[in-house]
């Protein structure tokens, strides 16, 4: 059934079909696994494709032009659950078509497009030494600090902790990339790089869901966007939590910190073709737009900057893997890759330590335990209420009010090459909608380099021979991210098997800002010279602009399709707040310091601790918030 989907999608590709059944069969999550076996037999059943598609046999024994009818079925149909399905096929489909090279080291539709790969290996300054801590046995370990998850929260915290003398032992789920081992190949470095494989999604799948799962967590890969919290949400945070952290002076002091030793600045961000275009378009509306501060020093941009999503290779990202996990090791601080903590153990009533599933270098699992009188988990939004549920802990806010920025796009066509795929990572971002309903909620427009497994996630389909079609265009394409803050919340929710899963979708509320935004977004795409737009919706919504009333028909279309459940793209970068801090166990999971109130000596130091969704690209404000709980245990406050 597989094989027989994935040559509806793209015939004649026997490799991408292998690779398409072996990325479906590697699913990590077992209720992934299930519903997609779900879903393959309702495809395989002659009664359900009598009844959907008119024709009583599986979708195997059908021609592949009728397969082609039958998919655009589910993919146009008014039943949420059929739309879901299509997506997560067509998403795997052309993930495994056009994000690998063939054997020749290229491929056709890159050769087609002018898509470059591989890239000679850019000057750079050599990895850090880091103190990677083989576990080859059951193992037990002594620290001050165990630190689970080596991101932009737990690598700060290592940092401090260990600059002021503690003995520290970080856990990383994933495993260390080096620099050298940076193939820039999009499909492997999705596999290496990402959660499961850049294949996370939230249960119905409707909201595509990346993060990073390797030693420097979303720091090696992110795109070097570092805002500070804004002060409007400071004041919110700080009404909400029932504090006065995140306005305070101290807290002020640890963005600066921080920004200092990631070096950020807006001296390296000369626009690529993506963020001309969006300045272009700005500047002709008379719309804000202004130089994204970034955490890079010497980057030099070119065509190497587009692939910094999968790992900067010439040591110009600052990512928490060259700063502040490079000073932790430097300061005596080890670091276990590919340990999957299970539980935090308790004495007396107290944290004691983790104990974790280690791969070793020989593919076996060994057991290590960490004895430690300070527990500091820092593992994600999604990951972090998982591993304090599995550790017993039953507050009832762990996992609720989980925000995600759904991020959008709207795109467009142009007469001139652009090569979405190159040039700096943002640039420009322009807040013209970020405060839209006049209550701090609305959305930021930025870009993002656009290669083929993003395309054929955000892209309409209309049949196998039109798709191939638009991906061939994709280098005269361009596109404008619509970064919604969210105000309404989903959960984590934690299986029987430990295993967390994401119950989200877009509220009502929240999409009536996001529409303004997208409408905004065509608008300026047009402005800057874009001679058809077209949004990322099922069907697709699509106008040129040299006609009258274009906009307005654009919207009334876009209005007809809708925007929730499979009917519009999103994908999330950014996961928060399901952990939140708070001045009492009403409000918070954790306090101010970071403390859970459960459980005294575990802290919680990434994006979950958030109290609600932060406007803005989120790395500087963990880290900041990290700052502070490490100098907290430190005694440095």
């Amino acid at each position: 059934m597989l094989e027989a989907v994935f040559d509806a999608f793209v015939p004649d590709d026997p490799a991408g079909r292998e690779r398409f059944v072996a990325l479906a069969q590697g699913l990590k999550d077992p209720a992934a696994r299930a519903l997609l076996a779900r879903l393959l037999g309702l495809l395989d059943a002659p009664l359900v494709n009598l009844v959907f598609a008119g024709r009583p046999s599986s979708l195997r024994a059908m021609p592949c032009e009728v397969r082609e009818r039958v998919l655009l079925g589910w993919a146009d149909s008014a039943l949420a659950m059929r739309r879901q399905g299509f997506q997560a096929l067509k998403r795997l489909a052309y993930l495994a078509h056009a994000a690998w090279p063939g054997a020749d080291g290229t491929h056709p539709l890159w050769r087609e497009v002018g898509y470059v790969l591989p890239l000679p290996m850019p000057a750079r300054a050599p990895d850090p030494p880091l103190h990677m801590l083989p576990v080859d046995r059951d193992t037990t370990l002594e620290a001050d600090v165990v630190v689970v998850g080596s991101g932009a929260g737990g690598g700060v915290v290592a940092g401090v902790a260990a600059a002021a003398g503690r003995r520290v032992v970080v856990l990383e789920m994933g495993d260390l990339v080096a620099s050298n081992a940076m193939t820039q190949v999009e499909g492997e470095m999705l596999g290496r790089t990402y959660l499961d494989g850049g294949l996370c999604a939230n249960r119905t799948g409707s909201m595509a869901i990346l993060a990073g799962s390797c030693v420097g967590g979303g720091t090696l890969i992110n795109y070097t966007t570092s805002f500070e919290l804004p002060g409007a949400v400071r004041a919110e945070w700080d009404a909400l939590a029932g504090t006065s952290l995140f306005g305070s002076a101290r807290f002020g002091e640890g963005f600066a910190r921080v920004s200092a030793r990631l070096g950020v600045s807006t001296r390296w961000n000369e626009p690529g073709p993506r963020d001309a275009i969006l300045e272009r378009g700005c500047r002709a509306l008379g719309w804000h737009v202004d130089a994204m501060p970034r955490n890079v020093r010497e980057c030099r941009l070119g065509a190497e900057c587009g692939f910094c999503g999968f790992g900067c290779r010439s040591g110009a990202k600052q990512s928490i893997m060259v700063t502040y996990l490079a000073d932790a090791c430097a300061a005596g601080a080890a670091l276990v890759p590919r340990a999957d903590v299970r539980r935090v153990l308790r004495e007396r009533g107290r944290a004691a330590g983790v104990e974790a599933d280690v791969r070793g270098a020989d593919g076996r699992t060994h057991r290590l335990v960490v004895r430690a009188p300070v527990v500091v988990v820092a593992c994600g939004s999604i990951h972090t209420p998982a591993l304090l549920r599995r550790s017993a802990l039953e507050h009832e806010r762990i996992g609720r009010g989980l925000r995600l920025h759904p991020a959008t796009a709207v795109a467009a066509i142009f007469d001139a090459r652009v090569e979405p795929w190159t040039g700096g990572l943002q640039t420009r971002y322009s807040d013209q909608f970020a405060d839209v309903d006049g209550t701090g909620y609305g959305a930021k427009l930025e870009t993002a380099p656009m290669h083929f497994g993003l395309a054929a996630t955000g892209l309409a389909w209309r049949g196998s021979a039109a798709f191939r079609h638009q991906l061939t265009r994709l280098g005269h394409t361009s596109l404008v991210g619509v970064l919604l803050r969210d105000r309404d919340a989903g959960r984590v929710v934690v299986g029987r098997d430990g295993r967390p899963r994401v119950d989200y979708e877009v509220s009502p509320r929240d999409v009536a800002n996001l529409r303004r935004a997208v409408k905004g977004s065509a608008e300026l795409l047009a402005a800057a010279g874009a001679r058809e737009v077209f949004t990322m919706q099922q069907p697709e919504v699509r106008e040129t602009t040299a006609s009258a009333g274009w906009l307005d028909r654009l919207v009334a279309r876009m209005d007809r399709v809708g925007y929730q459940r499979c009917r519009m793209t999103f994908v999330s970068f950014h996961q928060m707040a399901t952990c939140p801090i708070g001045k009492d166990p009403a409000r918070g999971v954790v306090d101010e310091r970071g403390e859970c109130f459960e459980l005294p000596g575990l802290y919680v130091a990434d994006a979950s601790t958030f109290p609600t969704s932060s406007g803005v690209n989120p790395m500087l404000t963990i880290m900041a918030i990290a700052d502070h709980v490490a100098r907290g245990i430190a005694g440095g406050e």
